[in-house]
């Protein structure tokens, strides 16, 4: 099949999120299949063209109106040198200036007080509608024979595509990543999308939330089908009962019986794996399967070392808050967070957790990175000040830094009040990290006790508890902790590979009628 698949990220070329993986991931493994991939992706400032080989011909120049004006653009062309799928950017100033793909950087915030760093780009409705009519607008440039016959577009920022299409023979996937507040990209009214999309109002009929036109819907009504990242998170899309979660969308999706297909993300085993340095940048290896962890230790060592020193991070440079403590005592346990520093992922959770396990546990140190909310940001460099040498904090992002952070936990805590699917979950078990997670959406692929550890409802109380048995589980009882870590990474390893999600589910979705 030629199959498209469109989205605003991908590893290794521009990142924000968990869709960078999924993109990723599909566009490598479909195209192992024999399969001709194609991925379309923005051209950003901050996008990492290392791994990518343009093609020698011309640029195709084009034009689509939009916001009752014509925007022309680029369609450049180029190879993946990671995956060898094909990669067609869209280059317009309204990507290539930009330095995140979804939020404003620290460096915008200080070129224009406007553009808050962590908030959403101004422009977002602008860049998305251009994105999915030049992504639409390409199909008429091809031969039949080169025209897809799937566009699977990933979340509600590429959802608009369907709408476009001329040719409506071609199949489209929509895949909803994250259905929370502020994802939506919805359009203020008809009004507006009617002006953003050159298109009129009426088309958006059925469309709408409140007054808002919801592009998921957009892409229902235009033949669409919807998928989400895992099948208990398909079940909260359609439960009302999820409403504030989802800004009231679980109530229409329930309304229309629309069919929202689960199908749990999987993982790239092969690039994270700790037995081989080479794919996971490690700079030590380690065997989970068979408790060989001195690698894991040595790893630990490493990176306390070199978070001494601020490091050069790829989003700008990594600030260092707080310290752990030279003289460490042999039962040493860290407990880690990796990710972004949003309100849905339970940050505020973490934080109240931290003191009470510190009281309670002298031999106990706490590790985190990431970045977002500058709130949330501040309350772990208090929490830093408060708890000296046993608080450490790593402000920004930066690959191998990230995967030292989860190497270096013995366990991971996971507090999201929602998670359509979760990844770091699956990491923390490939790393030997138990994670120690909220029972909700995709993380209840986590087994209780079997290959980590859960609790519901998610108040930082329960999170104290479930982080107190998993500590004295580990101080008192090793050998249970061991048996979870092997279960663990046997787990992810046989049951969550790429290979087999996208063969056994996303494959027969595709040629579903």
């Amino acid at each position: 099949m030629n199959i498209w698949i469109a989205s605003m990220e991908c590893a290794g070329i521009a990142e924000a999120g968990g869709v960078k993986n999924v993109t990723q991931s599909l566009c490598k493994t479909l195209q192992s299949f024999s399969h001709n991939t194609t991925l379309f992706i923005p051209f950003y400032k901050c996008t990492n063209a290392d791994n990518v080989l343009f093609e020698d011909e011309m640029p195709l120049a084009s034009s689509v109106r939009i916001c009752d004006q014509e925007a022309a653009f680029i369609y450049k062309r180029a190879i993946s040198l990671d995956g060898n799928y094909n990669i067609v950017f869209i280059m317009h100033e309204a990507f290539s200036e930009k330095e995140a793909v979804y939020t404003y950087t620290s460096n915008e915030e200080a070129q224009n007080p406007l553009h808050k760093k962590g908030t959403g780009h101004k422009d977002t409705l602008f860049m998305n509608t251009l994105f999915a009519k030049a992504v639409a607008k390409y199909v008429n440039y091809l031969t039949p024979e080169k025209k897809p016959k799937i566009i699977h577009c990933q979340d509600a920022s590429t959802a608009m595509i369907p709408l476009f299409l001329e040719n409506k023979n071609i199949r489209t996937v929509v895949s909803i990543h994250n259905a929370g507040p502020a994802y939506h990209h919805y359009y203020a009214n008809s009004g507006e999308a009617s002006w953003y999309c050159h298109i009129i109002s009426e088309a958006f009929d059925g469309c709408l939330n409140y007054d808002k036109v919801e592009p998921f819907l957009v892409a229902y009504k235009y033949g669409a089908k919807l998928a989400t990242v895992s099948e208990v998170y398909a079940e909260e899309l359609s439960n009302p009962f999820f409403d504030k979660l989802t800004e009231n969308l679980s109530s229409i999706f329930f309304s229309k019986g629309i069919k929202i297909t689960g199908i749990t993300n999987g993982i790239d085993f092969d690039r994270y794996d700790p037995r081989d340095t080479n794919v996971s940048g490690l700079p030590y290896s380690f065997n989970p399967k068979i408790m060989d962890l001195k690698g894991k230790i040595k790893c630990r060592e490493y990176f306390l070392d070199k978070v001494n020193t601020p490091i050069q991070g790829e989003n700008g440079l990594i600030k260092v808050f707080g310290s752990i403590e030279k003289e460490l005592p042999p039962n040493a346990i860290f407990i880690g967070y990796h990710g972004r520093f949003a309100s849905q992922k339970g940050i505020d959770v973490l934080i109240s957790s931290i003191s009470p396990i510190l009281q309670t546990f002298d031999n106990v140190y706490f590790i985190s990175m990431g970045q977002g909310e500058t709130e949330l940001e501040e309350k772990m460099i208090d929490k830093c000040r408060e708890h000296p040498g046993k608080v450490l904090f790593l402000n920004g992002y930066e690959k191998t830094l990230a995967r030292l952070t989860t190497v270096s936990s013995d366990f991971m805590a996971f507090p999201s009040f929602y998670e359509p699917c979760g990844l770091e979950d699956f990491i923390a078990n490939i790393y030997a990290s138990l994670p120690v997670a909220h029972r909700t959406g995709g993380l209840n692929k986590i087994i209780n006790k079997k290959t980590g550890y859960t609790y519901a409802p998610n108040t930082s109380e329960n999170l104290v508890a479930a982080l107190t048995l998993a500590i004295t589980t580990k101080m008192e009882n090793p050998s249970k902790i061991s048996k979870m870590i092997v279960n663990g990474f046997d787990n992810v390893g046989i049951n969550y590979q790429w290979n087999n999600v996208i063969k056994n589910k996303y494959l027969p979705l595709y040629e579903e009628k």
